[in-house]
């Protein structure tokens, strides 16, 4: 029997699919209305000659929290799914540096090793005995927790690059549960020679088996639809009103009507929504900040120069690109038999109109260009590529974050509108974190609004 009542639910990215999901099966009926010609938002994929790219980034399947892995696996199918043991590196002084940083240490040379380990050590015992300032930012949290040779010569480089932002400009509410305090005696056994793994909630990750991270968007879309639920594609919304005790949302031509409305697009384009917003809203929308993103996946011929790496970093401001993913070692599908897919990952800042402005194709020749002479591929043996501009990619933390994610959300509230997911909420949300809240979103809302 259907429960009485229809939710719209804004956006058909992870957030908008998995909550969805949750509510559908749970016998609402469920509209999702999507902007774009696709649902998938971030987990895209899209095969050229035989390559698949994933046009959203590197997405894999992993989480800290056992339970919460375990849902995702038996909901996509442990058969459908390859598994496997992180091999993961950085690029460092024209070497590969086993990731996390502080576990690969033992490649570089004795006295660098030393230099950094004592520095480490010092910055914990000051650590310990209370002589070390609590951080302000992200850029002291680095040297409190990881020592000032280790942040220099990577952490603080690499973030620098990755976020676009003085690292002083950012605060800790990022860092979070995502960046773990590093066993001091983990490092002393990297420096000396002796395996050790970091961030090991990462170590194991699955990855589909066939088409792509969009496998993940297929299935949550085929669930949606057994259960009657509707998606509508190319549905931009332009305007919601509260109408005699239903929400009228319109969509160029089209009205639709909800007893409940649950928001997964970014909250800067949801404000836009509502008529006479408020000053103080309006003001704290402006300091909300974000990065863009651009993909370039390309498809080359042969076997990978480097065996069986899934991802690797880069530090350096001359590299265009942040990261690649070697996607065909993630599965072997990904690729023609005896080829292989990359995909390198370029973040910018939405304010910086270099990338806004340069075409595709230069941008595209400069990332080959840069893999060909890191020696990470031969450019004469690429066979495909693509480029695909995403403006929300990821969340930056400024310094303004806690209060103007408030004031924002005490408005969404009072127009009641639930907010969800990554954009949705404005958290720095991964993708088992996004699966986990979708279905305590679910919950909480049954029990509130039904009592069950």
């Amino acid at each position: 029997m259907k429960r009485t009542g229809t939710i719209a639910v804004l956006g058909a990215g992870l957030a908008g699919l998995s909550l969805a999901y949750n509510l559908v099966k749970n016998n609402f009926d469920i509209i999702v209305l999507e902007a774009t010609d696709k649902p998938g938002g971030l987990l895209k994929s899209i095969a050229i000659d035989g390559y698949v790219f994933d046009i959203g980034g590197s997405h894999i399947i992993f989480s800290k929290d056992k339970n919460i892995l375990d849902s995702m696996i038996n909901f996509l199918g442990r058969e459908n799914l390859v598994k496997h043991y992180r091999n993961t590196y950085i690029y460092y002084n024209g070497s590969l540096i086993k990731y996390p940083f502080e576990n690969g240490i033992y490649v570089l040379p004795p006295y660098e090793r030393y230099i950094i380990l004592k520095d480490i050590i010092d910055t914990y015992i000051k650590r310990e005995k209370g002589l070390l300032k609590k951080p302000r930012n992200l850029y002291e949290w680095f040297t409190y927790v990881f020592g000032k040779e280790l942040s220099r010569k990577y952490l603080i480089p690499y973030n620098e690059k990755i976020w676009k932002r003085d690292l002083r400009d950012l605060s800790l509410e990022w860092v979070k549960d995502r960046v773990p305090y590093p066993p001091l005696d983990d490092i002393i056994k990297s420096a000396v020679g002796i395996p050790t793994e970091g961030y090991k909630h990462q170590i194991n990750f699955f990855y589909p088996l066939m088409n792509g991270i969009e496998f993940f968007t297929n299935k949550l879309v085929h669930f949606i639809k057994k259960y009657k639920g509707k998606i509508y594609c190319n549905t931009p919304i332009n305007r919601i009103n509260h109408e005699n005790g239903k929400f009228i949302i319109s969509s160029n031509n089209k009205t639709f009507e909800a007893d409940y409305v649950f928001s997964t697009i970014p909250l800067t384009e949801l404000i836009n929504l509502f008529n006479d917003v408020p000053k103080n809203v309006r003001k704290a929308i402006e300091y909300l900040d974000y990065n863009s993103l651009i993909v370039v996946g390309i498809g080359v011929k042969g076997s990978p120069k480097i065996k069986n790496i899934h991802w690797i970093y880069f530090p350096q401001k001359e590299i265009i690109f942040h990261r690649i993913a070697f996607l065909s070692n993630y599965s072997p599908n990904m690729a023609p038999k005896g080829s292989h897919s990359i995909i390198a990952e370029i973040s910018y800042n939405p304010g910086d109109k270099t990338f806004i402005r340069r075409g595709d194709k230069s941008i595209v020749n400069e990332v080959i260009d840069q893999l060909n002479e890191l020696k990470l591929l031969n450019k004469k043996d690429v066979e495909v590529y693509g480029i695909w501009r995403w403006k929300y990619a990821y969340i930056v933390y400024n310094q303004y974050y806690s209060s103007s994610i408030k004031t924002i959300l005490e408005y969404i509230n009072s127009k009641g509108i639930y907010v969800h997911g990554r954009f949705g909420s404005w958290k720095y949300l991964n993708m088992d974190q996004i699966w986990k809240e979708s279905m305590e979103t679910s919950k909480k809302f049954m029990i509130r609004t039904f009592g069950v």
